[in-house]
């Protein structure tokens, strides 16, 4: 099975671009707009996510409070988060406190970069994920 990537983010084309870009880098993805969607499917569901990209500006929840929510239950604390959201320089440096940072607007090869730097080393799961993007011309990302 693919390594799991769930992105909140209540902005739609930055979900879709960024569940498509993954999901191209053979990783299996999931889309929450807000932070209660992500919250019903940890709860219900039967997945975990192997990394949680998250926005920092959501609608109902900022994503530093559902980072600290999540780092206060011990089911959920293990789970690697990194913020990809729209915030100064200075918001930025705070949040890194809790999880890395890519700021946007962003470049994809910078963003697939981030992300093999905070998922965990592969346990085994025979995924052998390629990143087609790192020698893309930056014409054709997306």
């Amino acid at each position: 099975m693919n390594r799991s990537i769930w992105v909140v983010d209540d902005e739609p084309l930055i979900r879709a671009a960024v569940i498509a870009v993954l999901t191209e880098l053979g990783y299996e993805t999931r889309g929450f707009a807000n932070a209660e969607e992500l919250y019903i499917e940890l709860v219900n569901g039967q997945e975990r996510p192997e990394l949680l990209v998250l926005d920092q500006m959501l609608p109902d929840e900022d994503g530093a409070t559902v980072v600290r929510s999540l780092r206060e239950r011990e089911e959920y604390r293990d789970i690697p988060i990194m913020f990809l959201t729209a915030v100064t320089e200075e918001q930025a440096d705070r949040l890194e406190d809790l999880a890395p940072v890519v700021r946007k607007p962003f470049d994809f090869r910078d963003f697939v970069a981030a992300i093999e730097e905070t998922l965990p080393p592969d346990s085994g799961t025979g995924a052998d994920i390629e990143t087609p993007l790192a020698d893309a011309p930056e014409a054709t990302r997306p």
